[in-house]
């Protein structure tokens, strides 16, 4: 073999060794990050809803969504960059102190670096905004609320204030009722215009 041929022959045996050993290019974790947040709701009881969230995802790396609901709690089966729930899944906003149903949602995104083994070389997570999920009442748990409820809240307060005064308040009873009936009115009146 002519000296040039061998030398060309270990020049590309050199070459090929050389980026055969160079390690590979590490992830660009700045192109990484958050496009679109997720946006909150208002719906109406017994509607379902959808929040989603967008990132760029840098080339050569793997990506888990996992979703988070009222308390910080994870929830089963949300592993997408979509979180889609109905009225009868567990993590679908309920009954607050206030007495509405709101709940506040966020997703964690976490990209991971792999080698060609599988085994995780680096990580970045993100977190998206918290965003609050408010159902309103329909028209008719409204009308409710103005017809109903009021009296089914003046008798209670009506038994509670007898009990808790040993029944001395006997005769004052039809004035405590009339008294919370009005009040269950007011506040009923002002939830149907709400």
């Amino acid at each position: 073999m002519k000296p040039a041929k061998k030398l060309l022959t270990l020049l590309l045996t050199l070459a090929l060794a050389f980026s055969l050993a160079l390690p590979a290019a590490a992830v660009d974790w700045d192109d990484f990050r958050i496009t679109k947040q997720p946006r909150g709701l208002t719906i109406q009881k017994g509607e379902s809803f959808t929040l989603s969230v967008e990132v760029t995802i840098p080339v050569g790396v793997e990506v888990e969504y996992t979703w988070y609901g009222a308390g910080a709690r994870r929830i089963e089966n949300a592993a997408a960059s979509e979180l889609h729930l109905g009225p009868n899944d567990s993590a679908y906003p309920s009954l607050n102190t206030k007495g509405e149903r709101r709940a506040s949602y966020y997703c964690n995104i976490t990209a991971y670096e792999k080698d060609t083994g599988g085994t995780v070389i680096s990580s970045k997570t993100l977190n998206s905004v918290s965003v609050a999920v408010t159902v309103e009442k329909t028209f008719w748990d409204k009308i409710y609320d103005i017809t109903v409820e009021p009296f089914v809240y003046a008798g209670i307060m009506t038994l509670a204030g007898m009990m808790m005064s040993m029944g001395f308040l006997i005769p004052l009873s039809p004035f405590y009722f009339l008294f919370f009936l009005a009040e269950g009115f007011v506040t009923g009146f002002k939830g149907l215009f709400s």
